[in-house]
């Protein structure tokens, strides 16, 4: 029987039964690292995808503080100009009572008016300021979320690449050495 190159070479572990034995587990292991790492892209689409679905969550949320803000600003901006209105028609409404020669409210009666209206206007602005700063953090908030999601694709890529690397190497199985 003619064994060609084998025939002066003793048989080692890596001939016959025991080399098939050795490929069959590599292949094998090399099987599992892929359904290992299919089973963690899986992971990593579910955590990617509740990642959105908590981002648009909050863009939601945004949008309609957004649209609080907004309406907020429209009924300052009407009452501001009802106040101007108000200013206004007090001078005209004097005037008209002066020339009937009829009572018209002393200089200390508007003053606490117009104090008030003050108070009002102060209150009101203290309101859009808190409402601006609550926008500010949300803006914030959004930008290190866009952040972390960015980041965190950013270290996916490269573990991808990493295990890709890994894999493309001749020679290696995920998880062993390289052959020499």
């Amino acid at each position: 029987m003619d064994r060609g190159a084998t025939a002066g070479r003793p048989q080692g572990p890596e001939d016959g039964p025991q080399r098939r034995h050795l490929l069959l587990r590599e292949h094998e292991e090399a099987a599992d690292e892929r359904v290992r790492a299919a089973a963690r892209e899986a992971d990593a689409e579910a955590r990617e995808a509740a990642a959105d679905a908590r981002e648009a969550a909050a863009d939601a949320r945004e949008v309609a503080a957004d649209a609080r803000e907004a309406a907020a600003d429209a009924r300052e901006a009407d009452a501001d100009a009802r106040e101007q209105g108000l200013d206004a028609r007090e001078k005209v409404v004097d005037r008209h009572l002066r020339a009937l020669h009829e009572a018209t409210p002393s200089q200390r009666q508007r003053s606490y008016e117009h104090i008030a209206r003050a108070h009002a206007l102060i209150a009101a602005s203290e309101a859009k300021l808190h409402r601006s700063a609550a926008a500010l953090r949300r803006a914030d908030a959004r930008d290190k979320r866009e952040q972390r999601a960015v980041d965190q694709e950013v270290a996916d890529s490269a573990r991808r690449a990493a295990s890709d690397n890994r894999r493309d190497q001749p020679g290696t199985t995920p998880g062993r050495a390289p052959a020499r």
